[in-house]
């Protein structure tokens, strides 16, 4: 009797955690928002790993009321975190804890889930790392339907500053809502960042070495995000609030333009020059057709324009740019679809 009631409560155990298979070279990674705005006190390796584990849920088989059940072959762990590394920082993981707030409201609530309840690596020689997720935390990755936000699996891997890490889905979260400007107090940023708040008293160190650096590092990453913030409201001291804009392809394309124009006006010769070398090197013109849009001011704007909308990866779906620019120019006839 008692060695039954043993396997009943063993199987138990098993039964609270589903196990979601492998899936290897996903793209994306998917968080719900709850989880984006919440805070986790991770080092840049925790991050790493714990993007490992978002990488492989299966949001569709996630039970509410079971943790989740993870393994990654070590080989793949090897690619972002060395081998050494690997038990310090796991140890590390298992006691953090993710905190749930709003940072909307002025009252204090929150809320603190431990974020794993074991992490196993290589047991019996498995060649696995295994993340066992603490089942109260499955409610709010179940919650993908409502808000989540989207970010490459590569890109979010290849930024080096933790901050950078918050920042970067933090701005991924507001342009999948499609929004491209929008405020935070510093005392917000301070609580995403995980940061004291007697910490940067003075703003120009909080810039300096955090924002100006997850700027840099969000514009070059493989899935670039480029933003530019500045002070909300007219105080010249104390200010309290930042506000974010995120310079999207359009917006980008539009600068560019302005630029290109600006540049024409003070040095012709040497803009034509550029744009002879682009022509050249980009596209297959006929001599003609390469003649008529160098010698049309108006036909010479227009290219540039479509140029820089490729250049800033608009237009994904056109696959000769040669020949779409003529028929936009009017220079060849358009293919009659049937």
């Amino acid at each position: 009797m008692k060695l039954e009631i043993k396997k009943a409560v063993v199987s138990l155990i098993k039964e609270q955690y589903s196990e979601h298979e492998f899936t290897p070279n996903r793209k994306d990674n998917y968080l719900p928002n709850k989880l984006v705005f919440a805070n986790a006190d991770f080092s840049r390796v925790e991050q790493r790993l714990f993007e490992f584990f978002v990488n492989q849920i299966n949001h569709g088989e996630i039970e509410p009321s079971y943790g989740i059940e993870v393994k990654i072959p070590i080989s793949v762990i090897n690619e972002y975190v060395e081998t050494r590394q690997v038990m310090a920082v796991t140890k590390s993981m298992a006691q953090k804890v993710i905190t749930l707030s709003d940072l909307s409201k002025s009252q204090l609530e929150f809320t603190h889930l431990p974020v794993f309840t074991s992490i196993d690596y290589n047991i019996n020689k498995s060649g696995f790392l295994v993340f066992r997720s603490n089942p109260k935390l499955s409610p709010y990755l179940a919650e993908l339907g409502k808000a989540y936000t989207k970010y490459e699996f590569k890109t979010i891997q290849g930024l080096k500053s933790s901050y950078s890490v918050i920042l970067y889905k933090l701005l991924a979260a507001h342009i999948g809502q499609h929004r491209y400007s929008f405020v935070y107090s510093i005392a917000e940023l301070k609580k995403l960042f995980q940061i004291d708040p007697k910490k940067y008293q003075h703003l120009k160190g909080f810039k300096v070495r955090i924002l100006d650096i997850a700027q840099r590092e969000c514009a070059i990453a493989l899935n670039p995000i480029i933003f530019e913030y500045e002070n909300e409201g007219n105080k010249q001291r104390n200010i309290t609030h930042i506000r974010f804009n995120v310079i999207t392809a359009v917006s980008l394309s539009r600068i560019e333009k302005q630029e290109f124009n600006e540049a024409i006006g003070l040095n012709p010769k040497f803009v034509y020059a550029k744009v002879q070398e682009i022509i050249a090197k980009d596209y297959n013109f006929r001599d003609a057709h390469k003649n008529t849009i160098l010698q049309n001011e108006e036909f010479l704007s227009k290219f540039i324009t479509l140029h820089i909308e490729f250049s800033n990866g608009l237009h994904p779906k056109v696959k000769n740019r040669s020949a779409y620019i003529l028929a936009c120019l009017g220079l060849v006839k358009k293919k009659q679809s049937v």
